[in-house]
């Protein structure tokens, strides 16, 4: 398993590039979603369709959560994109008993009050509009380790309408059910449905 290891230095880099090609490469960034203040440490359960997805996440911490950044990746591509441990990214390896180690630490990241933790539980990037996203199995067992964890779904959408560049809707919303697989994957489709639906309203506007 490969841990993090944050660097001010690599934030701040990280920082500047992802908040300069937001606003060169997409029309408008939009945040929706009525959060309260909260203290808790955060899991953020977002869908996973593209390259931009890591960069959305960070951008949504900056701007609502403002906690210390993680996210896990699959080892195979952390081990070639090495830059991201120093900025909070830590790996999983599927099918090896390492697996155990991954999930514990995710757990152990969300025992702190300061964290913010970024699951794509897809395990895979799909389509953008596929909304019967499937949950790989271990985030019961992550929240089955933690306590008072904050749970926030995000659902990452991007629309040209007639423009050239496209629009980002990143929209959130707390979960405050079961931590059982089941029930949060249910809740987290419904949440991405209603995103689609809410952009269809916007279109039709």
């Amino acid at each position: 398993m490969i841990k993090p290891n944050h660097s001010k230095f690599h934030s701040c880099l990280i920082d500047i590039y992802i908040r300069t090609i937001l606003k060169t490469d997409f029309r408008e960034v939009i945040i929706t979603g009525d959060l309260d203040t909260d203290s808790r440490p955060v899991l953020l359960i977002s869908n996973h369709f593209s390259w931009w997805d890591g960069f959305f996440a960070w951008h949504l911490n900056k701007a609502v959560f403002k906690k210390k950044f993680h996210v896990l990746m699959l080892e195979e591509q952390l081990s070639q994109l090495s830059f991201f441990s120093r900025i909070g990214a830590f790996s999983v390896k599927k099918g090896s008993r390492s697996v155990i180690e991954s999930l514990n630490f995710c757990s152990e990241v969300l025992s702190n009050p300061n964290n913010l933790l970024v699951l794509y539980p897809q395990g895979k990037i799909e389509p953008q509009h596929k909304t019967n996203v499937v949950f790989q199995r271990g985030i019961e067992r992550i929240l089955a380790q933690t306590n008072n964890v904050r749970i926030v779904f995000a659902s990452c959408i991007t629309n040209y309408f007639s423009y050239r560049k496209p629009t980002l809707t990143l929209s959130l919303a707390e979960y405050n059910g079961n931590h059982t697989l089941v029930d949060i994957e249910q809740a987290y489709n419904n949440h991405l449905s209603n995103s689609f639906v809410n952009q269809e309203n916007i279109l039709k506007v």
